[in-house]
């Protein structure tokens, strides 16, 4: 039984939005620049794309050949897009001045957790230096190699999903991720040729 105010269409969202909402915190907090959640919490951008969802489920109701985390996604980067003009761009104290050298240790602590994945830790001080290897590597990457990369990876989007995010058809992502893996794995290796 529907309650006074909600729809089938509010149902809908909810309903939906329980099925994808860790996966859209996740890669919230790993997209969302440390200057703004210096102005807005996480959370409050996972309320913010909720809202947004809610005036765009024609968008998410359409082209069912699209999945559906795909459309989410779309969205909560839209709503993250908006936020950044909205708190960074306002007329406020200057929020990027608030930029300290820890803002890159969340997405460097991914990387580093990505490449302990590929060869396993035998010491903490080798976790440390794999961490400054990894950093290093990072800045090597191609933007479309650490983008597949953290699609699958961090976002833990399948072959399908990233195809659709990119753009691309599934042969390509597939092909663009191996690639993009080989050529991580090649620049660890010159890194560490004794790993």
């Amino acid at each position: 039984m529907m309650h006074m105010g909600e729809t089938p269409e509010n149902l809908w969202l909810a309903d939906l939005w329980m099925q994808y909402r860790d996966r859209i915190l996740r890669m919230l907090s790993l997209r969302m620049p440390a200057v703004l959640q210096r102005r807005l919490s996480v959370e409050d951008l996972l309320q913010e794309t909720y809202l947004a969802c809610g005036r765009r489920v024609t968008f998410l109701q359409a082209e069912p050949e699209v999945p559906m985390y795909v459309k989410l996604r779309r969205i909560a980067l839209q709503t993250l897009t908006d936020m950044e003009r909205h708190h960074l761009a306002a007329a406020k104290r200057d929020a990027m001045k608030e930029h300290s050298p820890e803002d890159e240790a969340a997405v460097a602590d991914a990387w580093a957790h990505f490449a302990d994945t590929i060869s396993s830790p035998r010491t903490h001080l080798e976790r440390l230096e794999r961490q400054a290897m990894a950093r290093r590597v990072l800045a090597q990457l191609s933007t479309n190699d650490r983008e597949i990369l953290e699609l699958r990876h961090f976002e833990e989007m399948g072959n399908a999903e990233c195809a659709a995010a990119l753009g691309i058809e599934q042969k390509a992502a597939s092909i663009r991720y191996v690639r993009a893996l080989k050529r991580f794995r090649e620049l660890i290796n010159h890194e560490n040729p004794y790993a």
